[in-house]
């Protein structure tokens, strides 16, 4: 923190004749004209170069205006001809302020205090180290005694706001919110409606999602024309963080309105940056688009612009874009909040954890405790923790079957591109009318390889073990899946999977096994238009083959909730007829159209809907109508055990084997035991 204390000058050193022209360059430093007191001080010592008052200025004026090294050099030369001065000494401890060498300076100022009790530059110079050195109860303690010493001194009052703001920052990330609000509010009896005291409230507003008082302080700037614009700008974000963001949309634009009219290039380009976000929030690429590029133009490699594109690149699914326009911000500044954090985030969503684990804690290097950086990084850690997955269900038809299934599966990080799984299953199943009755028992292991951002392999191995009434016998089943994301918003998988028909008991009776060959691909056309398609081949134990294509063509209605509806088209074809054991005809077609729909509750609890009608068409037959739906809930007791249920029902022929409809419901359970991976992080 600058300090503002000024030299203590001895006008008896100098001629009455001197003191007129000395007093022009005691005037230029006390109004902050550092490089014309530079200037003067320097003629004067080239006249008077012994001069111990001009000495003191000329270094001060170097130091304050952008040379504190040199300066501290000169207080050290004439420390050692003065080795008792009083005025040398404050000035040289100062020095080390303005060098940001704290721990040097506070020995120097608490000697200081101790010699000189009642010397005000000697308390307001270890204050302000204190602060520097984030220790404000103590700071707070020696502005209150250099304030004992001159109470009306500006300079001290300054200093102790700055004190308190730093103060109430470091309770509000320790969350002792109302003790924090407390030291704010003191601000208010020297400095009333003081800028920066009020947009430090409203940052522990906004922290603590007390939006509407956040809002209120706002509304408050209303003095002034900049005051205005700077209201309006916040106002746009409360009403994002309110998840309003047509409300934000419309205070941004105002705020750009009025920014027109303001003759202050920083106010202009934080307005035009809250538009461009507004456009962003609410999917308006193409206007957002060209925001940027106009933008751009005006201000090229600004960082807060090159922030904008990063933004335009997470919402649209361009991680390059984003990557590029962060490692640029840090590369102007490799300790910037947003450079580093959000570049973490980037590289998360490029699927590169290593990277997001390294700039994520980089963060945390530069802003202790920050909350969004420590968040990512237990997001991280839960993400690559040991998981515990149990499940229950029973599944009923009207073929009057009826199974109950039971499973345990636990997943095993080893690396952040390596971890293994295995897994339990058990189902019963029979049927009501025939009495016959089958259990199955599998049991299977699962790799799962990340070979770079983007590309990764999948390979499962198991064993199912069946027991009918005439027959047990044991078989594989296995799966080997390549994953790939090659373009932007396109996900791809290629495959084979291998697997025994067990939805009943005449089925697992035959011991018919599925040899799939599939191809699936979800392309992001747009940022809200997407397109999914399935693709099967399936040659079976029997002799029969199937073919099997699905699409879905959808869009993205809103974020919040996620809200997204759609068209799906099934075609279902089969080689032989086997009606009698499962359904498999020539022909089936079914066309629907569905909602998807996903709601968080609070900050526990969400629900995932899914709700779809339509025709579909078995053979030469008449179209039947068709209707499916499904309902999850999920509820977080904690970041580490989630507890849920669900609901389905179908009455689409090919949804089962049987080609009846059928219901489901189940029960699901996640446990991560440890928070943290268990292998240890070693992020580059």
């Amino acid at each position: 923190m600058r300090t503002l204390i000024l030299c203590c000058l001895s006008f008896s050193l100098f001629l009455s004749i001197q003191a007129q022209e000395m007093q022009e360059g005691f005037n230029l430093l006390e109004t902050g004209k550092n490089q014309e007191a530079q200037v003067f001080f320097e003629k004067v010592l080239e006249e008077f170069p012994q001069n111990k008052t001009a000495q003191l200025c000329y270094a001060r004026a170097l130091g304050l205006g952008g040379n504190p090294a040199e300066a501290l050099a000169l207080f050290e030369n004439m420390l050692a001809q003065y080795p008792e001065d009083l005025e040398i000494t404050l000035n040289y401890a100062e020095a080390f302020l303005w060098n940001n060498r704290f721990e040097e300076a506070a020995p120097i100022y608490k000697n200081l205090v101790s010699e000189y009790p009642e010397n005000f530059g000697a308390f307001l110079g270890y204050a302000n180290t204190l602060s520097n050195q984030k220790k404000y109860p103590e700071a707070l303690t020696y502005i209150s005694k250099a304030l004992a010493i001159e109470p009306k001194n500006l300079s001290a009052k300054t200093s102790q706001k700055y004190i308190r703001l730093g103060y109430a920052a470091q309770l509000a990330k320790a969350g002792e919110v109302r003790l924090a609000q407390t030291y704010l509010d003191s601000n208010f009896i020297d400095f009333p409606k003081d800028r920066d005291t009020q947009l430090n409230k409203i940052s522990i507003y906004l922290t603590a999602n007390n939006y509407e008082q956040a809002a209120n302080l706002y509304q408050n700037f209303n003095q002034t024309k900049k005051e205005q614009v700077e209201s309006t700008i916040g106002l746009a974000l409360v009403s994002h963080l309110q998840e309003n963001d047509k409300k934000a949309l419309a205070y941004a634009l105002e705020a750009k309105k009025q920014s027109a009219s303001v003759n202050d290039s920083t106010l202009v380009l934080a307005a035009a940056e809250r538009y461009t976000q507004a456009l962003i929030w609410n999917a308006k690429y193409t206007e957002a688009k060209r925001e940027l590029k106009q933008l751009d133009s005006v201000y090229k490699n600004n960082s807060k612009v090159l922030a904008l594109n990063a933004m335009f690149g997470m919402y649209t699914g361009d991680f390059k874009k984003a990557i590029t326009a962060y490692q640029t911000i840090l590369e102007q500044d490799s300790t910037s909040f947003d450079g580093n954090l959000g570049i973490a985030n980037a590289y998360r969503a490029a699927d590169d954890p290593q990277k997001a684990y390294h700039y994520a804690k980089q963060t945390l290097n530069y802003y202790e405790d920050q909350k969004d950086a420590q968040g990512l990084v237990e997001a991280l850690d839960l993400e690559y923790a040991p998981t515990i997955d149990a499940m229950a269900c029973t599944t009923k038809d009207n073929g009057e079957n009826i199974a109950y299934s039971y499973g345990v599966a636990t997943t095993i990080p080893l690396s952040t591109a390596l971890k293994v799984s295995a897994n339990y299953g058990y189902r019963i199943t029979r049927n009501a009318l025939s009495g016959q009755e089958a259990r199955s028992y599998q049991l299977g292991s699962q790799v799962h390889y990340r070979l770079t951002p983007g590309y990764t392999i999948e390979a499962q191995a198991g064993l199912i073990k069946a027991i009918t009434t005439d027959k047990e016998y044991t078989d594989v089943q296995g799966a080997l899946t390549f994953k790939t994301k090659p373009v932007k918003r396109l996900h791809l998988d290629l495959g084979y999977r291998r697997a025994l028909q067990n939805f009943n008991a005449a089925l697992l009776e035959e011991k018919i096994a599925l040899n799939d060959y599939f191809v699936n691909y979800n392309w992001g056309i747009t940022t809200r238009l997407g397109w999914y398609t399935s693709m099967i081949y399936t040659a079976q134990s029997d002799a029969n083959n199937r073919k099997l294509l699905f699409t879905s063509l959808y869009y993205s209605l809103t974020r919040k909730p996620a809200l997204k509806m759609g068209f799906n088209y099934q075609y279902l074809s089969y080689k032989n007829q086997v009606s009698e054991l499962y359904f498999s005809p020539k022909q089936y077609q079914a066309a629907e159209v569905f909602a998807d729909l996903m709601l968080k509750v609070g900050d526990h609890f969400s629900i995932h809907s899914v709700a779809a009608g339509g025709l579909q068409y078995v053979e030469d037959q008449e179209a039947t109508s068709i209707f499916r739906a499904e309902l999850n809930a999920t509820y977080s007791i904690s970041k580490q055990f989630q507890l849920g249920c669900y609901g389905k029902y179908s009455n689409i022929a090919s949804a089962v084997a049987s080609g009846f409809e059928f219901g489901e419901l189940g029960f699901k359970l996640r446990w991560i035991p440890s928070a943290k991976p268990l292998f240890r992080q070693t992020a580059k």
